[in-house]
């Protein structure tokens, strides 16, 4: 089973932080994988175990030790929204730098979108993409997502859905000019 979690901690070093995860998580046969930081120094990362309960024993491991800010089952399936929930719910995961999620909510529209549309949500994806790669530590790659995210982000709509694009755009473009990776709010 295939578990996605967000965890904080007052250690000030990231590979102490990630160290002790995944000693901990070997203790009850727990495999993690994927480790993405966020702004503020949480630790999101995929954890595989056998079954429910081995999920549930590893994160009655986590909880005295760490701050459990979300556990998400991945092998649930989503439930059933309207274009405009998913669009919700892809805001909230974005602010919430949870990216890895909004990508795979917008993906989830833009397989039924053509034309302009699709595009634009294909640069979002993007932008997702590339902050996920930011938080991996792979800056290099982040960045050129980034400008590919641009470039799809080129059409004459100022607007989708209630997401300001032309502030969506202007976020990124600062991203790719200073190369520095800050969240910005959808």
């Amino acid at each position: 089973m295939r578990f996605l979690i967000r965890l904080a901690s007052s250690d000030p070093s990231k590979e102490n932080f990630l160290g002790s995860v995944r000693r901990l998580a070997a203790t009850v046969g727990a495999d993690v994988h994927n480790p993405k930081w966020t702004s503020k120094r949480a630790l999101e990362l995929d954890y595989f175990v056998p079954s429910t309960a081995d999920s549930e024993l590893f994160l009655s491991v986590l909880r005295p030790i760490y701050s459990i800010e979300f556990v998400r089952d991945l092998n649930a399936p989503p439930p059933h929204m309207s274009e405009k929930g998913l669009i919700s719910e892809a805001r909230q995961y974005f602010n919430s730098e949870r990216y890895w999620e909004c990508h795979e909510v917008l993906e989830s529209v833009w397989r039924r979108k053509t034309g302009d549309d699709k595009l634009l949500l294909q640069g979002m994806i993007l932008v997702c993409a590339a902050f996920v790669h930011h938080q991996k530590g792979e800056q290099e790659v982040a960045l050129s997502v980034l400008r590919r995210a641009l470039v799809a982000l080129n059409v004459p709509s100022t607007e989708y859905r209630g997401i300001d694009l032309q502030l969506l755009r202007g976020n990124a473009d600062r991203v790719v000019r200073t190369g520095t990776f800050e969240p910005f709010a959808l």
